[in-house]
């Protein structure tokens, strides 16, 4: 009876191992965890110019990104009530416990606009990513939902 128990021990320790494998597989980022099609939200408080003080602002734009970590596209951004088309193209640097950083090249109206650096979050299996904007002055959050494939064409 004993010999019994032991081998059904060791085959719940085996599977209990298993599992958490899994779980902590499960938790690994990569540029591949963000790959596709997002919803880009952002709110919060920037400086239009070098030692001006914060204004209002929002972004509601599209970012895509591809197995290499790079994010672009275009979107609308309303800057102490002005609104200006914008871009951004930036690529990710992801750690395995899936936050990270991006820095971002943005174009505002055309025109280059300053970098902007962002840490974040990746949850959801890649469908949310939460971020910060990290550049001194600013107090501006962002979340990026990603769009279900196929039914955006």
């Amino acid at each position: 009876m004993e010999t019994h128990s032991k081998g059904f021990f060791s085959i719940i320790l085996m599977l209990a191992m298993l599992l958490m494998a899994n779980v902590l597989q499960a938790q690994s980022c990569s540029t591949r965890s963000t790959v596709g099609r997002y919803v880009v939200t952002c709110d919060g408080f920037l400086t239009p110019a070098q030692n001006a003080p914060l204004v209002p602002a929002k972004i509601l734009a599209t970012a895509t990104a591809d197995n290499n970590g790079t994010f672009s596209g275009p979107g609308t951004i309303s800057l102490g009530g002005t609104v200006i088309p914008m871009s951004v193209v930036g690529t990710e640097h992801i750690n395995q416990d899936c936050t990270g950083t991006i820095s971002y090249n943005l174009t505002l109206g055309g025109q280059p606009g300053p970098p902007l650096d962002i840490t974040f979050v990746v949850s959801d299996a890649g469908y949310t990513i939460n971020g910060l904007v990290t550049d001194q002055g600013a107090v501006f959050s962002c979340t990026l939902k990603r769009m279900l494939p196929g039914i955006y064409r």
